[in-house]
């Protein structure tokens, strides 16, 4: 998680500077992009683990034993 959440700051730093001439109107190192780039991602995987987590919760484990 927290890794990962900065390897791809410092990868998206990189490629910021390198993709620097594409860019329009942000700052190739502009700290409000990168903190709601990885909120942003990071609800989105939130989001995305908590349905299957809620739908495990739900299933007794006595029968999730039974099942195997």
């Amino acid at each position: 998680g927290a890794l990962g959440g900065v390897v791809g700051l410092g990868g998206g730093g990189f490629l910021a500077r390198v993709l620097q001439g594409l860019l329009y109107e942000v700052g190739p190192a502009d700290p409000v992009t990168y903190v709601g780039v990885t909120l942003l991602l990071g609800g989105v995987a939130l989001a995305a683990s908590l349905v299957p987590a809620l739908r495990a919760v739900r299933v007794s484990p006595l029968e999730a034993l039974r099942a195997e």
